[in-house]
């Protein structure tokens, strides 16, 4: 009988991982890559006792666990990310969705029609994760979603393919603009864009400081609400009576949030994630 079987292979790689990681997070490191790699489910191990792999399963297993115990994120590893119910595609160029990140999906929608051709904006991309969440949620509305950067642009192209929606991809910088898009009336607006300070980058996993592109996290210390002020004086202008700007935000940055809504003469709410973080901030007209 030809290849390795599945039971010992995973064995042994669950033990290597356990030099790195708890047991219990080995096993559930090793079910994502069965999984995602290969598609062998819980099911399948329990039905098949002696599946077996083949040796390019094998060598493709044993770099993936290579590549954990050097520290990147298992996203990165197997190219899965899951968000919202969606499967994405994710690399190196855009950032892994974060669960806090779909509680902002949740807070913006609430309230919002889905059966009205709403316009909405997703500001900094990255994957696609908000902008396709949102066009599967509302499907009548026309999503535009924005990046400066080519490759997560292409990122989420793929992954609007792959969840089969229809979104809008414009390359722009938002500190610089120059996209006609910004100039049309927009009912919602979603962004998480960068909000880490300089000054945090010591307190940050090395995972996150290794592997995830430092352009989508980080903010200078002396103007770390810049993308927020941009985000807005674009928007303003554009967003109807009753629209609505949803952003993440720096936990540690919600009062400054709330003076920066007052000195436009607007009005903010922070909001807190699933843990009781001070995470999203609503903005809309007073």
């Amino acid at each position: 009988m030809t290849g390795f079987n599945l039971n010992k292979v995973k064995r042994h790689f669950t033990e290597l991982l356990s030099t790195r990681f708890t047991m219990r997070e080995a096993n559930q490191l090793m079910r994502i890559l069965l999984e995602d790699l290969f598609g062998i489910d819980l099911k399948q191990e329990l039905l098949y006792p002696e599946l077996r792999i083949d040796e390019l399963q094998h060598a493709t297993l044993e770099e993936a666990v290579n590549k954990l115990l050097k520290g990147m994120p298992i996203q990165y590893v197997t190219g899965i990310a899951r968000f919202d119910d969606l499967v994405l595609h994710v690399d190196e160029s855009v950032l892994i969705p974060r669960p806090e990140t779909e509680g902002l999906v949740n807070h913006a929608l609430k309230g919002f029609p889905h059966d009205r051709p709403l316009r909405v904006w997703d500001v900094g991309t990255g994957s696609g994760c908000v902008a396709i969440a949102v066009a599967k949620r509302l499907p009548q509305a026309k999503v535009l979603a924005f990046d400066i950067d080519e490759h997560a642009l292409n990122t989420a192209r793929h992954n609007a393919a792959l969840n089969q929606v229809d979104v809008e991809l414009v390359r722009d910088d938002v500190l610089a603009p120059t996209s006609e898009q910004w100039h049309h009336p927009v009912d919602l607006v979603i962004s998480n864009p960068p909000y880490v300070r300089e000054q945090e980058r010591s307190t940050m996993e090395p995972t996150v400081l290794d592997f995830e592109p430092h352009i989508a996290l980080f903010v200078p210390d002396d103007d770390p609400l810049r993308f927020y002020r941009q985000i807005l004086q674009l928007a303003l202008p554009q967003l109807t009576p009753t629209g609505a700007v949803w952003f993440e935000i720096n936990e540690a940055m919600g009062e400054e949030m709330l003076q920066l809504c007052q000195s436009m003469d607007l009005q903010g709410n922070l909001y807190v994630d699933f843990a009781g973080k001070t995470r999203f901030c609503c903005v809309n007209f007073s």
